[in-house]
């Protein structure tokens, strides 16, 4: 006999769009949870056409690299709806030298360029790139086809390896990746203006109306090249007063310029909006102080210099490199409608963290069907967030 109350509500009797409707309003975290519950839930939400509001929001990745020790390799995401870190399996030595991040897929650019969609894990060896090369800028755009992929990968600049060798000053060819064809496509190098140091580690890029752009940390030049016509624009300078390093981020169909500030009242992390047209900017959000004091430590002079920015979709994470920091981050949040900007304090990693020697960040939106592909490697959706 049932002790049910039939005049209680249950979620057995409601249809299923109500459930899958109600099942779509949780976070990533919780889904893998209730797809263990019963075989529906796990059909709805193990389904293709099952795409919660979650999937939007863009997840914050950081990798920790050993110099020394692969063992040391550390993997992370956050999910910024649950508020929650994720450790992920640990990289193998051979595809952590290189390894980059865009618009939901994982890269690695040595000894071969090679793919795979965030979170599967399974490795796509590419034909070779014409240029050899390490930390290169790297996109993932949409080209409009109708059949296959429909998307390529665009890579730009880098540092070229040889003989065991790098040369910082080697101009390296833009190439276009066509996963269709597994074919390259030699497009003109970048800029002059941007060889000295024309890696990831000294220059930030994004994907914004059918071009990509490249700007300067430091030198804040910047240039777009043409997805489209495969030619570079003018090079420009983009820099606010007081500025001392900054990035490019593509954030709510708009380019956004994030960065430190020598401000009149302080030390200040700005972002600003930037008219794509004119290149001229306008100032949309500051960092609250107690947050931006809340990534360091010290009194030094330079205290701000590991700070680090990426951003994709309405998100935009800070976060600090420096291991002994333990890598504290947080997040500004930008809303469409109006542009308003809201601001919080990322948690901090799951202990135990190693001190790395390179740490690499990125933005990537999920899928679930390759959370639940890593779900079966190891064993429940609950080892994922333990």
């Amino acid at each position: 006999m049932s002790d049910h109350n039939p005049k209680e509500p249950n979620i057995n009797t409601l249809s299923v769009d109500l459930t899958e409707l109600i099942l779509s309003s949780l976070p990533i975290p919780s889904l893998l949870r209730a797809s263990s519950v019963c075989r529906l839930w796990h059909s709805l939400i193990s389904s293709p056409t099952f795409t919660p509001p979650s999937l939007s929001y863009p997840w914050f990745f950081l990798f920790g690299l050993h110099n020394t020790s692969c063992r040391n390799n550390q993997s992370f995401a956050f999910d910024p709806l649950s508020n929650t870190w994720i450790r992920l399996p640990q990289l193998d030595d051979s595809s952590s030298s290189s390894f980059l991040g865009s618009n939901g897929f994982f890269f690695t650019t040595t000894p071969k360029f090679s793919y795979t969609p965030a979170l599967k894990y399974t490795w796509r060896l590419t034909s070779p790139l014409m240029y050899s090369r390490i930390n290169p800028l790297l996109g993932v755009f949409h080209d409009g086809s109708s059949d296959g992929y429909g998307f390529k990968f665009i890579v730009v600049g880098g540092v070229r390896f040889i003989g065991g060798l790098v040369d910082i000053e080697d101009s390296l060819a833009v190439e276009i990746y066509d996963p269709n064809h597994d074919s390259w496509e030699l497009c003109p190098a970048l800029p002059a203006d941007f060889r000295s140091g024309n890696s990831s580690q000294s220059l930030s890029s994004a994907l914004f109306k059918g071009k990509f752009y490249v700007f300067g940390i430091y030198s804040c030049f910047i240039s777009w090249f043409d997805l489209e016509n495969r030619v570079w624009g003018e090079v420009q300078t983009l820099r606010p007063p007081g500025v001392m390093f900054s990035f490019l981020i593509s954030c709510n169909d708009m380019l956004v310029l994030a960065g430190m500030c020598n401000a009149p009242c302080g030390p200040s992390f700005n972002l600003w909006k930037i008219d794509d047209r004119t290149m001229e900017f306008s100032e949309i959000a500051i960092m609250p102080h107690s947050l931006l004091y809340g990534l360091v430590d010290n009194e030094e002079d330079d205290k701000f210099a590991s700070l680090k920015c990426v951003g994709m979709g309405n998100l935009i994470y800070v976060f600090n490199e420096e291991s002994h920091q333990k890598y504290p981050a947080c997040l500004c949040e930008i809303t469409a409608e109006n542009g308003k900007s809201s601001w919080r304090r990322v948690p901090q990693l799951p202990s135990p963290v190693n001190k790395f020697h390179k740490v690499i960040s990125f933005c990537s939106t999920v899928s679930l069907t390759h959370i639940f592909h890593r779900q079966e490697d190891v064993g429940t959706a609950q080892a994922m967030y333990d």
